[in-house]
């Protein structure tokens, strides 16, 4: 919560502050062009540095609760809409707090249409940001930057170094505003500028290209509404100009959201595709208004806040936060349409539905000894896929699951067993729980190496493409794995104890066997190249690994299963 503290006492000091609140005056100023050029430049580059620096430092001050707080909030709507405000203001960019989500979701730690509603409330959370363009921050700016600066370099208290990146980086926001402001309003002041801004005015789609082109090269559509907003205040743009610069950026955003969307998978790109939607609402109901107004000369928005307020800066704020209000209560009101098209397009992967868990997801709150038993199932349910990995391989590239989308699967389910079986040892267990644990997770041990093994083996026959003696020697370790592992889960799957111990027999050490295999293929084969030789060994290899590790799992459960007899 210091994030949220550190952002609202700034705020409020802000507010409080008279001096702060005075705005440039546009008056004549014969400081050089140049220089007033120099402040527009540079207050440009301290104003995107502070809002990267800031959202660094910013999320650096979330801690280990995070997740159980955005579970918490997203339980009811007001909760979705409050996360949303504070994940947007946080991290300044609609793009961000998509991918934070997606990367929730994949984890199955919320729930997809959850995320959205938040996702369009997180662009609401974004434009609050503007209100800042309203303040004109010389002394107070300075002031801020010169003591968190002081507690970034001398660390004291270390537990506060984040906080004062943020307020620092805040800090550098609203003085690098004050810099552009300030150099506009002296290069307005001179006298050729009038007639130059005479003539571009009604230059919508110029400026509405203008706001596209600058959030594609700065990468944030809420610096480019926050720089329109200054230059607005300053008196270069109109507030109709602007308004087609922040709808110009809100496209921008649109295409890079969907630019780096193509990096994520599954449920992860459906997050970020709410993002994508939520920009295309969003241009097409600015576009929609702006049109009717400017076109057809219905009064509407900008009408509105030309009579309500009377500076064409305090417009412009409500303005862009006003815009990312509505398109989020549009994105709502049509949520359930948008969900359906969303999803449609961006599906979830094979290997996410295929990580649901069966058994352990419904015993999270359960004793021990029933959490060990479920473990106990959700394992054997893990090893019953491993024939699929081997079919795959047959079936090539007409396998509809692959034997990747498995073992990603594997992994996530893997992940979540081990962290159960780690909870349940932090437990107070009797000696027999005790030992049943530790049967369990050398089994889990085992059962990993094994479904590493076999997954290595389906790939390899999957990717090998030659048609020689070693594809051959392919197939038939394919086919001894395949019948290998039946044999083993007819055994795992009985759970009798002469079964399991003829599992643990039949499956000894065939070290000395597999390199006679090879010799006698390098001997028989000598005009194999260096691929398939390499192929042959690979094989044979994993074929001596896959014995051995279904050796030692035979014996880890026939030893658990005569433990058993004996209690």
């Amino acid at each position: 919560m210091l994030k949220h503290i550190a952002t609202v006492v700034l705020m409020s000091t802000l507010l409080a502050c008279p001096s702060a609140l005075a705005a440039i005056e546009l008056a004549a100023d014969d400081r050089p062009l140049i220089e007033l050029a120099a402040l527009v430049v540079g207050g440009i580059g301290i104003f995107l540095i502070g809002i990267h620096f800031a959202a660094e430092h910013l999320e650096h001050m979330t801690g280990g609760r995070f997740e159980r707080l955005v579970s918490s909030f997203m339980a009811t709507s007001g909760g979705v809409v409050l996360l949303g405000g504070m994940l947007g203001f946080i991290t300044q960019s609609g793009k961000a707090v998509a991918f934070i989500l997606g990367d929730l979701a994949k984890a199955k730690l919320i729930d997809g249409r959850r995320a959205a509603l938040t996702i369009f409330w997180g662009n609401v959370g974004c434009s609050l940001i503007a209100m800042a363009s309203m303040l004109s921050l010389k002394v107070l700016a300075l002031f801020v930057l010169g003591v968190t600066a002081m507690g970034l370099t001398f660390h004291v208290p270390k537990k506060m170094v984040n906080t004062y990146g943020a307020l620092f980086g805040l800090a550098m926001i609203m003085f690098g505003l004050y810099l552009v402001k300030d150099g506009a309003a002296g290069v307005v002041s001179r006298d050729w500028i009038p007639t130059f801004i005479e003539n571009l005015r009604g230059t919508y789609f110029m400026s509405l290209s203008v706001g596209l082109i600058l959030t594609l090269v700065i990468q944030s559509n809420l610096a480019v509404s926050m720089l329109a907003i200054a230059l607005g205040s300053s008196g270069l743009l109109s507030l109709a100009e602007t308004a087609a610069i922040v709808i110009g950026s809100q496209i921008g955003n649109g295409v890079l959201t969907g630019i780096f969307s193509l990096h994520a998978k599954g449920k992860a790109r459906q997050v970020v595709g709410y993002q994508m939607a939520f920009d295309a609402v969003a241009t097409l109901l600015f576009v929609t208004l702006y049109v009717l107004e400017i076109v057809f000369g219905m009064p509407l928005i900008l009408a509105l806040l030309e009579h309500y307020f009377a500076d064409i800066g305090s417009q412009s704020v409500v303005l862009v936060i006003g815009y990312q209000v509505l398109a989020a209560l549009t994105a709502w009101i049509i949520s359930g349409w948008l969900y359906r098209l969303v999803e449609a397009w961006f599906p979830p992967l094979s290997s996410e539905s295929l990580a649901e868990p069966e058994f352990i997801s419904q015993t999270q709150q359960a004793g021990p000894e029933l959490n060990m038993m479920m473990i106990e199932r959700e394992q054997i349910r893990l090893f019953q896929r491993l024939p699929l990995y081997l079919e795959s391989a047959r079936q090539g590239k007409q396998a509809t699951i692959s034997a990747d989308d498995y073992h990603q699967a594997f992994v996530q389910l893997a992940k979540k067993i081990n962290g159960q079986l780690a909870a349940i040892s932090k437990k107070h267990l009797n000696t027999d729980l005790s030992e049943s644990l530790i049967c369990l997770t050398k089994s889990q041990e085992q059962l990993s190496n094994l479904e590493d093994y076999i997954h290595q083996v389906a790939k390899n026959v999957a990717h090998y493409t030659q048609q020689d003696t070693a594809a051959t020697l392919g197939q038939n370790i394919l086919e001894s794995l395949d019948f290998l592992v039946l044999t083993a889960l007819d055994a795992i799957e009985s759970n009798d104890a002469e079964e399991l111990r003829l599992l643990a027999s039949m499956t000894q050490d065939r070290g000395p066997m597999m390199a006679s295999l090879r010799a006698a293929y390098f001997d028989a084969e000598g005009n194999l190249d260096m691929q398939a030789r390499s192929y042959i060994f690979e094989m044979t290899m994993l074929l001596e690994n896959v014995v051995k590790t279904l050796s030692r799992y035979g014996e880890v459960l026939h030893s658990n299963t005569q433990r058993s007899e004996v209690i």
